[in-house]
């Protein structure tokens, strides 16, 4: 099996108006999965699901698209960036991006996307509980948008989640996360406003995409 992200792997092509984004995935999540299990079982931190492009990724950059003022010359950090999309998407639209991922696995395929698309951003390995400290040693600075897609699916991560956003965002900023529905939604959101941020719905193909303003 092919494991090396410089050839070509699974290809999926997304069009953004006259603008075209190619994104490449592993060719084998079955074995990242059981390769995973073999090595942390218990682990679920460990699960691939950089691999995957999802749905959420793809509405989130829709809605950027649709919405690239709020991008364009803008400083961004994207939080659970995967295989990049967005990121890319924000790159190419003016933006100076710093995508971040926690898994290992996740920085060549991001790094490989970004450089089949000509996007130019920087990638960041990120444990959002490391911010969860008193006083955190930021991995990068605050940026004026944080943007993120489909990071809820444990509820255990919601409090790191939540502190990523509010340590990592600057001051007046915002934050835009995409999200499909999933059981932990509502109490991110709960957890979002009370912790000072005021919450605005903006569906997009069947995803919640969620404007999040410092109150």
């Amino acid at each position: 099996m092919k494991t090396d992200p410089v050839d070509p792997q699974i290809r999926k092509t997304i069009h953004f108006g006259e603008l075209t984004l190619t994104i490449e995935t592993p060719p084998d999540l079955d074995q990242l999965l059981e390769k995973a299990a073999a090595e942390h079982p218990q682990g679920v931190d460990s699960i691939p699901y950089y691999s995957i492009l999802w749905p959420s990724a793809i509405a989130l950059a829709e809605h950027l698209y649709l919405n690239r003022a709020l991008v364009q010359g803008q400083q961004v950090i994207e939080l659970g960036c995967g295989l990049g999309l967005p990121s890319i998407l924000a790159a190419r639209l003016g933006a100076t991006v710093t995508a971040t991922d926690f898994h290992p696995g996740n920085s060549q395929w991001l790094q490989h996307n970004a450089r089949l698309n000509h996007a130019d951003l920087h990638y960041a390995q990120l444990d959002w509980n490391t911010l969860i400290a008193a006083q955190p040693c930021l991995p990068m600075p605050p940026a004026p948008l944080i943007i993120g897609s489909d990071l809820i699916y444990e509820r255990v991560h919601i409090a790191g989640l939540v502190c990523a956003i509010s340590t990592l965002c600057q001051p007046g900023g915002s934050a835009i996360i995409a999200d499909p529905g999933r059981e932990h939604l509502a109490l991110f959101v709960s957890a979002m406003d009370k912790s000072g941020w005021r919450t605005t719905l903006h569906p997009q193909d069947n995803i919640f995409v969620l404007h999040f303003q410092r109150n």
